[in-house]
């Protein structure tokens, strides 16, 4: 508990605080110099650089530096700066304290054991249980449907204006490779893509060059 003294008080900021509001202290004999440096070296070593402390260290700091404003509130009623920031401090330390001496108490405890390593596979066992995957890799047919192919196969449908979903094509794979070879198709300015809403169907349409080249 951080405890002031100076001529005609001597007590704790809450005290002060009290002497200042009753009337038995004026704010005008407060010695801000005097009473900010002793609330300074009260504050133990071990708590100076907590993080908790440092606005209110701060705070005192300018206040020291400027003896008129830590005396002059704000707006009608409230504290002086000065006294408030004493009371914040007195009381953080207060808390800061107990908490160290609980701390203190506490027995340390080992940390939990680390996992040990998974079972680690010789580079031969490796080998052997990729074998099966390396085969069904192999055994996998080229992949013959580029936008080159699905253009072919597609050009042929559009006569008039015809719906995505009711194009020729097979499975979400050909779906993705179509729909990339509309888009280029739409580039070149040979079809015409619209969706009339949000999340309607898309419609593709043939434009007049292509459609008398297909006729």
């Amino acid at each position: 508990m951080i405890r002031l003294e100076f001529p005609g008080f001597a007590g704790t900021p809450v005290e002060l605080r009290e002497a200042l509001r009753r009337g038995r202290l004026s704010p005008k004999g407060l010695p801000v110099l005097l009473v900010v440096e002793q609330a300074l070296a009260q504050v133990p070593e071990d708590l100076r650089a907590r993080a908790e402390l440092l606005p209110l260290l701060a705070e005192l700091l300018v206040l020291k530096l400027s003896p008129e404003r830590a005396l002059t509130p704000k707006e009608e009623g409230e504290e002086a700066p000065i006294v408030q920031v004493l009371v914040d401090l007195s009381e953080t330390v207060a808390f800061l304290e107990e908490r160290l001496k609980r701390r203190a108490r506490l027995l340390p405890v080992a940390p939990p054991p680390v996992p040990r390593p998974a079972l680690r596979l010789s580079p031969k066992a490796l080998k052997e249980a990729a074998r099966p995957f390396r085969k069904a890799v192999l055994a996998l047919p080229r992949e013959g449907f580029g936008l080159k192919e699905a253009w072919e196969r597609l050009k042929g449908f559009l006569r008039g204006r015809v719906a995505f979903h009711r194009l020729p094509l097979r499975g979400w794979g050909e779906r993705v490779v179509g729909f990339a070879a509309l888009l280029e198709a739409h580039r070149l300015g040979w079809v015409w893509l619209h969706q009339e809403e949000p999340f309607g169907p898309l419609w593709v349409e043939a434009e007049g060059a292509l459609e008398e080249r297909l006729a």
